[in-house]
């Protein structure tokens, strides 16, 4: 890829758009990015954008997350992760660009007893999982050149996130209550970008969709005990901490979760030699990279 033609990270500002973009930096690749100020779901801004910058990837981290909210913001929601990617993509195929989209294990019902793989029907039961599937949709229909990445359980440097959330309430409270009868994995952003940036450099082209997370399989309430010990160590959070593990029903939520969100990383190993990572291992290196004055 010629650096005359930079990475378009579109959803720039957010966890991954952030990592991502200085994982670019740091290789030396060319990026651009771009944030509200660009809407995906408008096809005259997503063009002009692209005259002006000549983009050789399009990299989509742009999504309306706020899962609970969505139920009463559906067309939003619909627009952001429904139709702004499907403006990105039908631009893909126009300008013969590959484009890297990420959706989410919210595709899925939740009701496998084992990891989720790429061919399994998706049946989304919440408004965000609905519209996070129809971008996946469109994106694999419009757009040749497409990597769809599913991802669980983001957490990152940047932004809010479930992390951060722990060690604030842990340091302010000094107890909380975690769901543990839902099960997964997390994906650590900065894992993520160097995967992603690798593919770019690569200049790969085994399209398609794939699953990704970090490696081991967990509920909500052992990451919330495994946050609360490794800060106990490092001295952020005092001792007598308390994380009391609940069950979903004693914490309901506008939009349903899936309660199995594992993802079989199989493929995206096999073919493009993605890094998976412990769970823990990433959790401690993220920790690592904060000092206590960073802590939220």
């Amino acid at each position: 890829m010629s650096e005359a033609r930079p990475v378009w990270v579109a959803g720039a500002a957010g966890m991954l758009g952030r990592q991502l973009m200085e994982e670019l930096a740091r290789r030396g690749l060319s990026a651009v990015g771009s944030d509200r100020e660009v809407d995906i779901a408008d096809p005259l801004a997503v063009d002009r954008f692209a005259a002006t910058t000549a983009p050789g990837w399009i990299v989509n981290c742009a999504a309306y997350t706020a899962v609970d909210r969505a139920e009463s913001e559906p067309d939003l929601a619909g627009r952001v992760n429904a139709e702004g990617p499907a403006v990105l993509a039908r631009l893909a195929a126009a300008r013969d660009l590959p484009l890297i989209h990420l959706s989410t294990d919210y595709v899925f019902d939740g009701l496998s007893a084992v990891p989720y793989r790429e061919e399994d029907p998706p049946a989304p039961r919440s408004v965000y999982g609905r519209t996070k599937w129809a971008g996946e949709r469109a994106v694999r229909a419009e757009a040749p050149r497409h990597f769809v990445f599913r991802l669980a359980w983001l957490y990152g440097a940047h932004g809010p996130n479930f992390v951060r959330t722990m060690l604030r309430l842990l340091r302010e409270k000094g107890a909380v209550r975690v769901v543990a009868d839902q099960v997964g994995s997390p994906t650590f952003a900065g894992t993520l970008a160097v995967n992603l940036a690798g593919l770019i450099a690569a200049g790969g082209t085994r399209y398609g969709l794939y699953h990704y997370s970090d490696a081991g399989r967990i509920s909500w309430y052992d990451f919330a005990v495994a946050i609360r010990d490794l800060g106990m160590e490092r001295g952020w959070i005092g001792p007598g901490t308390v994380v009391t593990p609940i069950s979903t029903a004693e914490y309901p939520t506008a939009a349903v979760r899936p309660p199995f969100s594992l993802l079989d990383k199989t493929k995206v190993v096999r073919d493009l030699g993605f890094r998976v990572r412990d769970w823990r291992e990433n959790l401690v290196g993220f920790l690592a990279g904060l000092d206590q004055g960073a802590l939220p």
